[in-house]
């Protein structure tokens, strides 16, 4: 009870830890924020985990409605603003200019990919389904709107329960209020009805899907679990429609595995999908359904499987541009050699092709010996290179 004094009375509503120093962030409903940290200590043959006084950080105006922290810096979301801490040199700034009146969450998402990424940005939001990017300083870089964006038709829960619908048509714009902001790899919020995932970095609602009654989400990688207001706890799994194609055929769920891949056939039918889902597999799929009461679900898998593009139809494009008389090879250097055929038409213009890939080869190997060579003989780059040219010019 000694640890908690600062928050004596009060109901805690927000937690937020600091994985690299082990510091647990509190916030409570008097506007309160401490912070505790952690540590273990061992003792004789065993150890044991032990917290150290609490310390008071700030007080707010209002109730904390969101914590979050990231390289020493802490955001504290209240009922009027967002507050930016520096942790380590103690100062504060308050994020934006214009208040707000309500519950409206913030967090830290770090940019770039995982093991390059740099400085992390401030997502706060804002109403009417809006949400503000700003900086370390508290400088508001960039507002982002998705009221309009919002007007894209929810996509279904796949669910062993219900069969799932979807419906096309566009819906109206939402003006929302995000009482939370989670991070991944994009933002992840929920209002009491609905989960929504934004891209900030390019602006976009990556999707949404109506969810009742949650009241609050926890996110580990691809995977949400939910809890709903009658204490309920539910298991969401995010994933490519081929991925969860293939996860359905695994567990031999085969008329789900059908309709799921009738409803997203767009992505089926890309070749990127084939690594997942090969042809002979989506056949294997359709054996399985029966024939006689689901014969309207096969000739959509029929249509479905009509439609495929196979793995390599990237490169289809660049092959069919060498006319059918011509065969050809890639080289480790990505170039097309071209080989013409005998008696073929145009043998001269082939011939060529096939004599510059070569000189490009051998020149390309030409300088990959070079700056082995410059390593080892210390030359200088304009030295090795002027030498590999004279060279490939005899």
């Amino acid at each position: 009870m000694y640890l908690l004094f600062p928050h004596r009375g009060q109901t805690v509503t927000s937690l937020c830890w600091d994985t690299v120093a082990l510091r647990v962030f509190a916030g409570d409903v008097g506007g309160k924020v401490s912070c505790v940290r952690a540590g273990s200590s061992k003792l004789g043959k065993g150890s044991a985990f032990v917290m150290f006084p609490v310390q008071t950080i700030t007080t707010v105006d209002s109730h904390v409605v969101q914590l979050g922290y990231s390289d020493g810096h802490l955001v504290v979301s209240s009922l009027s603003c967002c507050y930016l801490c520096d942790t380590e040199r103690e100062k504060f700034w308050r994020v934006g200019n214009k208040e707000r009146d309500g519950e409206f969450g913030a967090c830290f998402l770090p940019q770039g990919p995982v093991g390059q990424r740099g400085p992390a940005l401030l997502y706060c939001a804002r109403p009417g389904s809006r949400i503000w990017e700003a900086s370390f300083s508290g400088e508001v870089l960039s507002t982002h709107q998705f009221k309009q964006l919002l007007a894209c038709p929810p996509l279904p829960l796949v669910s062993y329960k219900n069969e799932p619908h979807f419906n096309p048509a566009q819906t109206s714009p939402q003006s929302l209020a995000f009482p939370r902001l989670l991070h991944d790899q994009n933002l992840l919020t929920w209002t009491d009805s609905a989960i929504y995932i934004f891209t900030p970095h390019s602006g976009q609602v990556l999707l949404w899907t109506e969810v009742k009654d949650v009241v609050e989400i926890s996110v580990f990688r691809n995977e949400l679990f939910c809890l709903h207001g009658d204490g309920r706890l539910s298991h969401l799994s995010l994933m490519s429609p081929e991925r969860c194609v293939e996860r359905l055929m695994k567990r031999e769920s085969w008329t789900l595995a059908a309709t799921v891949c009738c409803m997203f056939q767009h992505a089926i039918i890309t070749s990127r999908a084939r690594k997942s889902l090969p042809i002979d597999r989506l056949e294997q799929l359709k054996a399985q359904l029966n024939s006689a009461s689901q014969q309207q679900r096969i000739g959509q898998l029929e249509d479905v499987i009509s439609k495929l593009e196979p793995l390599d139809s990237a490169c289809s494009s660049r092959r069919s541009s060498i006319s059918s008389h011509e065969s050809f090879n890639v080289l480790d250097c990505g170039i097309y050699r071209v080989i013409s055929r005998r008696g073929s038409q145009s043998d001269d213009e082939s011939n060529s092709l096939a004599n510059q890939s070569m000189l490009e080869e051998e020149r390309l190997k030409e300088f990959s010996f070079t700056e082995e060579e410059q390593v080892e003989n210390g030359e200088t780059e304009r030295e090795s290179q002027r030498r590999a040219k004279d060279r490939f010019q005899t």
